[in-house]
């Protein structure tokens, strides 16, 4: 039977660094050995998807300052030499 825990990425850092230093029996050294693998997956997982995450958030932002860029340059193209735009 497997269960979720809600664990931060500092808190599953440590658990995984914390089994590199306990004294484990040797009826327990496959059982640790998997733990510290399922640990160093889950890391690998919530880095790539806060990276993700990084990464979409970086392109919406580039896609709004193009959208403003695009804006500015039709306004500017509209407006007629000598006069101001309207406020």
């Amino acid at each position: 039977m497997e269960f979720k825990l809600g664990l931060t990425l500092e808190e599953s850092s440590l658990l995984r660094n914390s089994l590199d230093v306990i004294q484990i029996q040797g009826k327990n050294a496959k059982m640790v050995a998997r733990l510290q693998d399922k640990l160093e997956e889950h890391l690998f997982q919530v880095q790539m998807n806060l990276q993700m995450m990084e990464e979409e958030k970086k392109s919406k932002e580039i896609g709004k300052i193009q959208q403003l860029e695009d804006l500015t340059g039709e306004q500017i193209l509209s407006t007629p030499r000598g006069r101001k735009p309207k406020s």
